[in-house]
């Protein structure tokens, strides 16, 4: 357990100098914070055996690497209306990939390097890494690597759309539909506040048959989204298993939603971040049902949120909203956090699959 332990420490006393002003020319040094961004890639990267899908992964790879890529599309092909090619950018990279440690390191990559810029455009760039950590990093960055590496590729996503890069952001945008489709509907949520544009004519033809694009691959994969969404719903619960995690995620990702949608003037964000962090908050609220009814659905559809959620909480020291002083909100967060990582480890239903940590490069801990 140490091993998870000891980066909550360097990350909780990083966010106390960031709240004291101290060490600033090492906090702002960005060879200090590529560094910590390095031993995270390999920390996930590099783990061995960790996570209740490695051996789905592991699985998944060997039957992927033993054929040729011609292969793979002539046998999607030729297995019915099903079974239509999808999710082609992990294919490609599992062939890549000489092995599962170096698919794991990719992923890695992906999962961790816009993670690190998104935080890097927050106020408090440490507290933001600070509340990912105990659940963002170690339990969906070690687990759903697919999926996690879209969340974070959102992430990115919120940025270049704020700031006008619409172009980055469609490339991203089928970039992440070729590894997890499911990214598409959340990747469409970042459009909805520019449809008035788009309807009042203030993009360019360009962008308009981007957007457009875009559409057609939402529409194109929807038959694969429709399936599984019916195989979630039809199969009975005992048969689909259930998502014991569902009701932590929604609280997690509640009470900075309640508080966002209840003081959003007070959080002086761009209009555009605005309405992108309305949307996810309306969400994430509105889920609740749902993590009653179909514990899995809600569960990975609330992972999707966690953007919304630390850039969100990273900012409530600076805004007043209790009257109390930014240093103990900080305080508070952080024993907050470091509750939720000690509970998670020690009562989770699969923390199990956590224990103990192992890495290539480190000794069991």
């Amino acid at each position: 357990m140490i091993a998870y332990l000891l980066p909550f420490f360097i990350l909780s006393l990083l966010t106390l100098l960031e709240e004291l002003n101290r060490l600033k020319s090492l906090l702002k040094n960005k060879y200090f914070y590529c560094f910590i961004a390095f031993f995270f890639i390999l920390f996930i990267g590099l783990r061995s055996e960790i996570g209740c899908d490695w051996l789905r992964y592991e699985i998944m790879f060997d039957k992927l690497s033993s054929k040729s890529f011609s292969n793979i599309l002539i046998n999607n092909f030729v297995s019915g209306p099903n079974h239509v090619i999808k999710e082609l950018g992990h294919i490609f990279i599992t062939l890549f990939s000489r092995n599962i440690y170096i698919l794991n390191l990719i992923y890695a990559i992906i999962f961790v390097v816009p993670l690190f810029y998104y935080c890097s455009k927050i106020k408090r760039v440490y507290l933001s890494l600070l509340i990912s950590y105990p659940y963002y990093i170690i339990v969906v960055g070690m687990g759903t690597i697919r999926q996690a590496a879209c969340i974070s590729m959102i992430m990115l996503s919120i940025f270049l759309v704020s700031q006008t890069k619409y172009l980055s952001h469609f490339l991203l945008t089928t970039f992440s539909l070729l590894i997890h489709q499911f990214s598409i509907l959340f990747n469409c949520f970042l459009l909805i506040p520019l449809i008035p544009k788009i309807i009042k004519k203030k993009f360019s033809k360009k962008y308009i048959f981007l957007f457009f694009v875009v559409l057609i691959l939402f529409v194109y994969s929807s038959p694969s989204y429709l399936i599984k969404i019916y195989y979630y719903i039809t199969i009975p619960s005992a048969l689909l298993g259930e998502a014991k995690g569902a009701i932590f995620i929604w609280l997690i990702n509640f009470f900075p939603s309640l508080i966002f949608l209840l003081n959003t003037r007070k959080f002086n964000f761009n209009s555009y971040l605005n309405k992108i962090f309305i949307t996810f908050s309306i969400f994430a609220i509105a889920m609740l049902p749902l993590v009653f009814l179909k514990s899995v659905i809600a569960y990975r559809l609330l992972l999707y949120v966690f953007p919304s959620t630390i850039f969100i909480t990273s900012n409530f020291p600076d805004l007043k909203l209790f009257k109390i002083k930014s240093f103990y909100i900080v305080n508070s967060i952080i024993f907050i956090s470091f509750l939720s990582l000690i509970f998670w480890l020690n009562f989770a239903y699969h923390a199990s699959c956590w224990l103990p940590y192992r890495n290539l490069l480190f000794l069991k801990i």
